[in-house]
């Protein structure tokens, strides 16, 4: 079992960032992402609004919130964690921003439409055609001809973090990539690395630690991290599958991804073999891999 929990898993992400207590973590993770961003204040608290207010996703897996951000200028923001690709991605983005504004409409003749902005961060655990190679892609209503804003009510942002290419804590310069590393490399990791650059991470040390789940807790993460490793199993023996058409030496390339992928979410190369029909000695020449 590694030593910290997963946060590509529904339980992992919650328990790091859903929970009253985590909301330091959160604020700052969300600082970082957003500090670029035009017209964006500090945020300096938020709020968890009730999920089940505003999403109805039986059957589902990803985790959703809406979150309530104060700022100075009274920002919205809709945080999306989303473990799988699904049909009709972009579509479903757009629903949920467009529920999170019709969410704070008000009845009577006096409301002039006025609502706060709203933002969908979408943490994306694969790569979409939809944008290509870019690590993160910045979407806005504007005018198609000369790009510029025509309102700053609605931002999206999608983050495919497979694209991230700092392979080592020595890499990440800024907060924001020491938050993508250890977000992307948590569930393999020895020991937390930023401790010395930010307090903030030698307490995520500590929340984040396996040891220091409870029991009931460490039950509930280990059947979402199975499900999470059955899920991301059967989805790249399928990616397998499906390239298997292809020339000889494609498909290498394709199968040493697949492996190296798997053994980021933490699973052996006994249990890849297992889901993916290869043999151990197929497996072992796949793909990077430190004993």
């Amino acid at each position: 079992m590694s030593k910290f929990i997963n946060p590509m898993t529904d339980f992992g992400f919650k328990y790091i960032f859903g929970r009253e207590e985590s909301k330091p973590f959160l604020i700052d993770f969300l600082n970082n992402i957003l500090k670029d961003e035009p017209g964006f204040d500090t945020i300096i608290s938020l709020e968890y609004l009730d999920k089940e207010k505003s999403r109805a996703r039986k059957g589902e897996r990803g985790v959703i919130y809406d979150i309530h951000c104060t700022s100075s200028n009274g920002s919205k923001f809709t945080v999306e964690m989303q473990n799988n690709e699904q049909a009709y991605y972009i579509d479903r983005m757009i629903y949920y921003a467009s529920k999170a504004i019709v969410d704070q409409g008000r009845t009577g003749h006096d409301w002039m439409y006025e609502y706060d902005p709203v933002y969908v961060i979408s943490f994306m655990n694969f790569v979409s055609d939809n944008f290509g190679d870019a690590f993160r892609t910045d979407a806005a209503l504007c005018d198609l001809l000369t790009h510029r804003p025509i309102s700053d009510k609605q931002r999206y942002i999608f983050i495919q973090l497979p694209l991230f290419d700092k392979h080592s804590p020595e890499e990440c310069t800024d907060d924001i990539d020491r938050w993508y590393y250890v977000f992307i490399n948590m569930s393999t990791m020895e020991t937390m690395p930023f401790r010395q650059q930010k307090i903030l991470f030698d307490k995520l040390s500590n929340v984040a630690s396996y040891a220091n789940l409870s029991r009931e807790d460490r039950m509930a993460y280990d059947a979402d991290l199975k499900a999470y490793r059955d899920m991301v199993g059967q989805l790249a023996f399928a990616e397998a599958k499906g390239y298997a058409l292809g020339k000889a030496q494609g498909e290498a390339k394709v199968w040493a991804e697949i492996v190296t992928s798997m053994r980021s979410t933490g699973m052996n190369d006994e249990t890849i073999a297992k889901i993916t029909g290869q043999t151990m000695d197929r497996i072992r020449s796949l793909g990077s891999h430190e004993s």
